[in-house]
């Protein structure tokens, strides 16, 4: 599916009028903005495709009802840039969500030009060693590694993460990094699968990612035979994980990273569709499940077994096969340590973000696929162990639904698909036990198109997404913010008081341009600066609830609400944000709200802190959904027990972070797989 030549004719004039020439740096003009943008959809689905070109179509429209009674695309490019700026000045909500939409697809496209990441200065260089990781073309010279000085006193400065456990003792002296083990890993996909095969085994694994991995390794090495069923393809280093950032995140997502949770604001909600899941497009950040989130679910929710202790060997044992570690200094990079400065200056508790990674460059590409394997995401990690103790791999392998006989599972129906994602055939799995770890969104939509009871009603309800957002602050000096650890260092000091948690996250260009303030010259000249902005985000504990249900295509519907409370939990974050970049010396911040463009001294935080906010003025994004199949004691208000066995039917279980009665409040990886582990050691106690 191609654009139209209307369509790119639209395209064109939004390069022209959001991107300038004249400026530093080049224009959408002179990038090609609509002919890259054409290029993108040749591996873009068709269902995304399709709604790209709907956006544009129904922007190129909407000068015909005003006074211009001409399309967008027709009118003189003076009247182009009137009507452009009037949308993103607009006092409708739904007209700056249609300038925002348009601004991310002509910005993302326009950074992801090699001749543009010149200009601005990326040039896939990674902080240990400045040498270049993630692409294939000539880039220029590097300066050499930066020298990052001696690791200060107050580094790690204790607070919620620590007291709670979220960040053991154990691991908090720990800089060293062991060497990589065995990560090689074979799949099985059509055609070597044939239409109408069968296969058996004692337990078959919807899913590879955190949950999913976790539970075939664990069984696969303790003599149980398992098959892991995924529906995206292997992906590999050497094959995948490189070119322009963006696009290779759009890869490895599920519809191109274009998921939503909708409501008001909608809400990014990026989730992966790879052998690994979403591992392989998450920063590998790691904190242990806090104790008094386990303290609710086991007093309000009468989940058995949930004292410390009792997870204490689970949270060890992953720990130490995945390397998990805090980041070192010399690999924190300007982003991070703004955030340290920052924080430190001001009083506030943190330390450096504890990463699963080994011999780590500090490339800050690890949600993009890491092009060094530093980041022990599943598919280099716990999926090779289950493969080397025998577990097969079926990869491009969409699992219909589960097979129920006499109200026990008894394997599932698989769809086998081609590498454009076109079913070729159909196969059956035969298990005595079925582990659902297709993720919150997935898991109880194969559960309802299944036709498993639930007199609960409770699967699809009760999600939580972990809503994130965060502040950008330009700073002077020279080296590139985003050279260093993506994810890297944390502020905990309103964890308990407001259910924040803060974590520097670069941002590269190609995922971060157009988060700067402003079209046109505004924004040009923004981007100019664009090696020296640090971003600080945070995600939020939420009290807010979603749901996920099928739509008759298949397709799921994530609906979500943002209540007032959490509005104003996030409202006090964007202020404690910009506190702390301001504090670390920026120039300048930006909230990203309408009306406020910048913040250049700590005394104007008062129009933030005095603005009530409304949630359609947030820009959230989501990475953490959770709870839209929880555990409980009680069938009458649960779907799955404390370990993950479904209460009405035998041999069915389900081990992901759908399964989380409540919002975990911290990064849910270690977690997911701690009670994944705790799953499959219950299942093969039973076998």
């Amino acid at each position: 599916m191609r654009l139209s030549d209307r369509e790119m004719r639209c395209i064109a004039a939004l390069g022209r009028c959001m991107l300038p020439e004249g400026m530093e740096l080049p224009g959408g003009d002179k990038a090609g903005v609509a002919a890259r943008m054409q290029e993108q959809t040749s591996y873009l689905s068709p269902r995304v495709t399709t709604r790209l070109r709907w956006i544009v179509r129904l922007w190129d429209l909407t000068p015909l009802v005003s006074q211009h009674r001409r399309r967008f695309g027709d009118l003189a490019p003076d009247d182009q840039a009137e009507w452009l700026e009037s949308g993103y000045r607009s006092r409708s909500a739904i007209r700056r969500l249609q300038v925002a939409a348009l601004k991310q697809l002509v910005f993302l496209a326009w950074a992801s030009v090699p001749e543009v990441e010149d200009a601005l200065g990326y040039d896939y260089r990674c902080r240990r060693d400045d040498e270049v990781h993630g692409t294939t073309r000539v880039t220029l010279p590097g300066l050499g590694p930066a020298d990052a000085g001696e690791e200060p006193a107050d580094y790690f400065r204790p607070g919620p993460a620590f007291t709670t456990g979220a960040v053991p003792e154990r691991l908090r002296g720990i800089r060293e990094f062991t060497p990589r083990g065995d990560t090689a890993l074979e799949t099985e996909s059509w055609p070597e699968l044939g239409d109408g095969a069968h296969a058996d085994c004692d337990v078959v694994v919807v899913g590879s990612g955190a949950g999913g991995a976790t539970v075939a390794a664990t069984l696969a090495e303790a003599g149980l035979s398992a098959i892991v069923v995924e529906e995206g393809a292997h992906v590999t280093t050497e094959n995948d994980f490189v070119g322009p950032p963006f696009e290779r995140f759009q890869r490895f997502c599920r519809d191109n990273a274009t998921t939503q949770a909708w409501g008001v604001p909608p809400i990014p909600m990026p989730i992966g569709k790879v052998v690994g899941g979403t591992t392989v497009v998450n920063c590998g950040t790691c904190f242990r499940v806090p104790s008094p989130v386990l303290d609710r679910w086991s007093s309000e929710f009468r989940v058995a077994d949930l004292d410390r202790g009792a997870l204490d060997g689970h949270f060890e044992a992953i720990e130490d096969a995945l390397n998990v570690r805090p980041v070192p200094w010399n690999l924190l990079g300007p982003n991070g340590t703004a955030a340290y400065k920052g924080s430190a200056a001001l009083g506030y508790s943190g330390g450096p973000l504890l990463r699963c990674i080994t011999d780590c460059h500090g490339c800050g590409q690890c949600i993009f696929g890491s092009p060094t394997n530093a980041k022990q995401a599943m598919h280099i990690s716990y999926l090779p162990r289950a493969w080397r103790a025998g577990a097969r791999i079926y990869s491009r392998c969409r699992v219909e639904r589960v097979i129920v006989e006499d109200d026990r599972a008894r394997g599932v129906e698989v769809a086998l698909l081609d590498e454009s994602g076109h079913m070729r055939g159909t196969m059956h799995v035969r298990a005595n036990n079925v582990v659902v770890s297709a993720g919150t969104v997935h898991s109880p939509l194969l559960l309802r198109a299944s036709g498993i009871d639930d007199p609960s009603g409770q699967t699809g309800r009760n999600l939580r997404i972990h809503p994130a957002t965060g502040v950008g602050g330009f700073f002077e000096g020279t080296d590139p913010y985003w050279k260093g650890t993506l994810q890297s260092y944390y502020v905990d000091e309103f964890f308990d008081s407001h259910g924040l948690m803060f974590e520097a996250t670069t941002t590269v260009p190609g995922i971060g341009a157009g988060s700067v303030p402003g079209i046109g010259v505004q924004a040009m000249t923004e981007l100019a600066g664009f090696k020296n902005l640090a971003t600080l985000g945070f995600s939020l504990a939420d009290t807010s609830t979603g749901r996920v249900r099928r739509l008759p295509s298949g397709e799921a519907l994530v609906t979500y609400r943002l209540n007032d409370a959490d509005t104003r939990r996030i409202s006090f974050g964007l202020v404690t944000a910009a506190e702390i970049l301001l504090a670390a010396g920026a120039a300048r911040v930006y909230p990203g709200l309408p009306g406020v463009e910048s913040i250049s001294a700590r005394e104007d935080l008062a129009q933030l802190r005095e603005r009530p906010l409304k949630p359609g003025q947030l820009r959230l994004t989501a990475f953490h959904p959770m709870g839209t199949v929880r555990m409980g004691a009680d069938p009458a208000t649960s779907v799955v027990d404390g370990y993950g066995h479904h209460h009405q039917v035998d041999g069915l279980w389900v081990a992901d972070a759908s399964t989380f009665p409540t919002c975990v409040g911290v990064n849910p990886q270690l977690t997911i797989m701690a009670f994944a582990r705790r799953t499959a050691e219950r299942i093969a106690a039973l076998a």
